[in-house]
């Protein structure tokens, strides 16, 4: 019905959406050439932003160019944790990917 409503092809926000149809922010591309520092620097990224800004889809972006043997994603959507839950996400992500 909100489709229809507001002109929309497809839903918006959802997760099969590809690169391509990404808007060519300033902001988006500036994320990107980030990540790709961490990926050359090969550090530790944290992304912040205002929900529905697009970074779990900016990271999704990224993670396709990625060489999943050589490179391994987190994404910790938890956003009230302290430094405990974050290993504790650590460990339970490498444990799940061992799994695997």
């Amino acid at each position: 019905m909100y489709k229809s409503f507001y002109s929309l092809a497809q839903t918006p926000f959802s997760k099969d959406l590809r690169p391509s149809d990404a808007f060519p922010s300033s902001d988006y591309h500036g994320a990107l050439s980030a990540l790709k520092y961490l990926q050359q620097s090969k550090g530790i990224g944290l992304i912040t932003g205002d929900p529905g800004a697009g970074k779990t889809f900016t990271l999704r972006t990224f993670k396709k160019s990625l060489n999943p043997s050589l490179y391994h994603v987190v994404y910790f959507p938890l956003s009230t944790g302290g430094v405990m839950d974050f290993y504790r996400g650590l460990v339970y992500t490498r444990e799940r990917a061992e799994v695997s």
